[in-house]
């Protein structure tokens, strides 16, 4: 049996929490009072982990017979409970799940207590704990990242090869010291991208190259020598892809940037507080006070779908450069919130429903590694 700690009760449903989901700052406006009393997931017994279908039914055969790689392609997803939804298949992995992300070869979640685990459409196996339960991956490959820390409490950053079912990497934060405690975040994963990982570190931003080992500090916090007249200083890394960061500054306020480095030549998007680059880089999906934007990141223009009859709604991933994955909440009024997920073509405008669900009657998690609760 799995350890009974992780069949604790996860997060609530709260429609805020998608609104920050990647916005660590907890600067967002309630979209939404209360949050919905969700009852504890049974413990399942070990075992295969198995495959169901809309309809509750097993589809082991179907995977099975798809591919030899059946976790390649990026569909439409998110969870509930302990069931992962992605495209019109589902599979259920026996525990609460906090958070999640995809790579080429499976899922990899967290329960609440911090541990993550690993399914690969047979079985899950733990692989790890994530100190603050969040995860990082990349658009394609294998790679996932997240914070653990040593016996001292040292910060270390880990990146797990899905492929390999090995660690690519474990540095230790050694110029942090020992975290205080749980809510000591000074150290965190970024993002993975094309064999790198970008993590912080109390030195800056620091870009890690998985193939040399070898670490670049990319952005170090500015001196402060005039205390009237302080730098716009860089306060979060949004999402890496295709070399391009998208990132937030504090200059009278606070404004979304994305470039090949962080600086100058970086260009600023009319709005954001957190969003998500496309596989190539050239969109980045935002969501500010209730409402969707996609922006082209090298001229800034607005391009986001037409989207009606949305109380809420959100770009949180890609299906593929031109694609996006979009949440609408039609109605926040309820004790539920009906839902769709939908995948919309950017260079078109059309948007198609893949699922509809109506949340709000138990844990829930979008596919972008953060828990909801964050």
């Amino acid at each position: 049996m799995r350890e009974q700690a992780d069949a604790q009760t996860s997060p609530a449903f709260d429609a805020e929490a998608i609104a920050v989901a990647g916005d660590r700052r907890r600067r967002r406006t309630r979209i939404a009072t209360g949050s919905i009393a969700v009852a504890a997931v049974a413990m399942a017994a070990v075992g295969l982990p198995q495959l169901v279908d809309g309809a509750g039914t097993t589809g082991a055969d179907d995977l099975v017979a798809e591919s030899v790689e059946p976790f390649t392609e990026r569909k439409v997803g998110f969870s509930t409970g302990d069931v992962i939804h992605w495209g019109e298949q589902s599979f259920s992995v026996g525990v609460a799940i906090a958070a999640y992300v995809q790579t080429d070869d499976g899922f990899v979640y967290t329960t609440q207590k911090g541990d993550v685990w690993f399914y690969d459409g047979a079985g899950s196996e733990r692989i790890g704990h994530a100190a603050y339960g969040r995860l990082r991956a990349d658009d394609t490959g294998s790679f996932v990242a997240w914070v653990d820390l040593a016996e001292d409490g040292t910060p270390q950053y880990v990146v797990y090869d899905t492929g390999s079912r090995s660690e690519a990497a474990r540095v230790d934060d050694n110029a942090a010291g020992p975290s205080r405690d749980q809510d000591d975040e000074v150290a965190e994963v970024f993002a993975v991208d094309d064999g790198a990982a970008y993590w912080r570190t109390e030195e800056g931003v620091v870009r890690y190259d998985l193939a040399t080992g070898d670490s670049e500090l990319v952005h170090r916090p500015l001196p402060v020598v005039d205390p009237a007249n302080k730098p716009a200083q860089v306060t979060d890394v949004v999402d890496v892809a295709a070399g391009q960061i998208a990132y937030l500054e504090d200059d009278e306020g606070s404004r979304l940037l994305v470039g090949e480095q962080i600086g100058d030549d970086a260009e600023p998007m009319p709005t954001g507080w957190n969003g998500v680059l496309s596989p190539d880089g050239r969109y980045i999906g935002v969501e500010e006070a209730d409402e969707l934007a996609v922006y082209d990141t090298a001229t800034s223009e607005a391009v986001a779908p037409a989207l009606d009859g949305y109380a809420f709604k959100v770009v949180y991933g890609w299906v593929d450069e031109d694609t996006a994955m979009i949440l609408g909440i039609k109605d926040l009024k309820g004790e539920t919130y009906p839902t769709d997920f939908l995948a919309c073509d950017i260079s078109d405008g059309g948007c198609e429903v893949s699922s509809t669900k109506e949340l709000g009657a138990g844990p829930f998690a979008l596919p972008d590694g953060d828990p909801m609760d964050t």
